[in-house]
């Protein structure tokens, strides 16, 4: 047989080796056990409010009438996974990534031979036998393969080159966050909403606490301010008697409800990004508020369409605080037994610094105890709250 054509037979053969060891890297992975099947679509992480909604057959948003002209609205939190808390940066396989590059270096250099070797024995033949160089339907195959296996090669060296990069930057992103955060917000865990529901689009106004309430306790007045200076007892409260007037459902999100409202599908620091720039777009908190709460919905809302979940007051909770919670129950959601003494509040608010801003900050307080508004930039003494209520298959 021609040397020619064993060349072709061998290096055909190159581009299907290549992909198939890629493609079987790593060995073959134990599947998971799978998870139960909820009754309800879980959201993929991409797809808007709407279009869940439309395929959940669901309203992406509820009003409820408080009377006198006073509506709340609501907006459609989908079903979905989520992982709460702060994750632990895991080391970058700097080992993996160089196996790749080397391998991709080495194909290269073997393709880009094979070409060479190719074009310069064409280049002998024409001048052995004077005349121009010929190629034929062999050659041309032989070298368009070689020419493949060098261009897939190099892009395969390029490609895992700057995953390297990548990975490397998100760990250092990964770590300062983790670094950041504080014990109670660890260990971090995967939570699965296993139904959707409503969550207020904006925190309680004063208007629509005066409505159902008759009060209105506010240090900082103004109708479309967030309520301010109600405790726990207070807020649920207002769920109960909301409860009986609009015969639905009303009550606080469960902490790992707003947590995942909170974050919309996002990872950072905020659910806008991982700086302080990011966060002054969507919270009034102490380096932007001038001491003091703010009409709601005035800043960026997030992915889901909640407004205000940084910043502007403190919200209240369901759930029972503990500060090691989550390495005993990291997985229980609805609120659990009571464990103690506090309520869980989340989000920040006009006097905080941006430090307790993080969508996984967490802390606790006093259900009954309302204190005045602190002097300092402390935090703690800022209470507000949104409502929640679970969606209900149409019948």
């Amino acid at each position: 047989m021609p040397w020619y054509k064993t060349v072709v037979m061998k290096f055909a053969l190159l581009p299907l080796l290549f992909f198939a060891a890629f493609a079987t890297r790593g060995g073959a992975a134990e599947s998971p056990a799978p998870e139960p099947q909820p009754t309800w679509p879980l959201w993929d992480g991409q797809e808007s409010v709407e279009a869940y909604a439309q395929r959940a057959s669901l309203p992406p948003t509820k009003t409820l009438d408080l009377g006198s002209g006073v509506k709340l609205e609501l907006v459609l939190i989908p079903a979905g996974r989520f992982i709460m808390g702060t994750p632990e940066s895991v080391p970058v396989d700097e080992e993996g990534f160089h196996k790749k590059i080397v391998v991709g270096q080495a194909l290269l250099a073997l393709g880009g031979g094979v070409l060479l070797v190719l074009l310069g024995a064409v280049a002998v033949q024409a001048f052995r036998k004077r005349q121009h160089p010929k190629f034929s339907l062999a050659r041309l195959l032989a070298m368009t393969v070689a020419a493949g296996l060098a261009v897939l090669s190099g892009l395969h060296w390029w490609h895992s080159a700057k995953k390297l990069e990548e990975a490397k930057t998100e760990y250092l992103i990964v770590k300062a966050r983790y670094d950041d955060a504080y014990a109670q917000e660890k260990p971090a865990h995967l939570i699965i909403h296993t139904r959707p529901f409503y969550m207020g689009k904006f925190e309680v106004t004063q208007e629509q606490y005066q409505q159902v309430m008759g009060t209105n306790p506010s240090e900082f007045r103004g109708p479309g301010n967030p309520v301010d200076g109600v405790s726990w007892a207070n807020a649920q409260g207002y769920c109960s008697k909301l409860t009986e007037e609009t015969k639905q459902l009303i009550r606080l999100p469960t902490e790992a409800e707003w947590e995942y409202g909170c974050r919309a599908g996002t990872k950072s620091t905020y659910y806008s990004g991982d700086n302080e720039a990011d966060l002054e777009r969507v919270a009034w908190y102490s380096s932007n508020s001038n001491r003091r709460t703010h009409p709601v919905g005035q800043k960026e809302p997030n992915a889901f369409g909640l407004y205000d979940m940084h910043g502007n007051v403190l919200e209240w909770c369901q759930d029972w605080y503990a500060d090691d919670y989550y390495g005993k129950s990291p997985r229980e959601d609805p609120p659990g037994p009571i464990i103690g003494s506090k309520r869980v509040f989340r989000g920040s608010s006009w006097g905080d610094e941006f430090k307790f801003s993080r969508s996984a900050d967490r802390a606790g307080y006093s259900p009954e105890v309302i204190f005045p508004i602190p002097s300092s930039s402390t935090r703690g003494l800022n209470f507000g709250f949104r409502v929640a209520t679970p969606a209900m298959k149409s019948p």
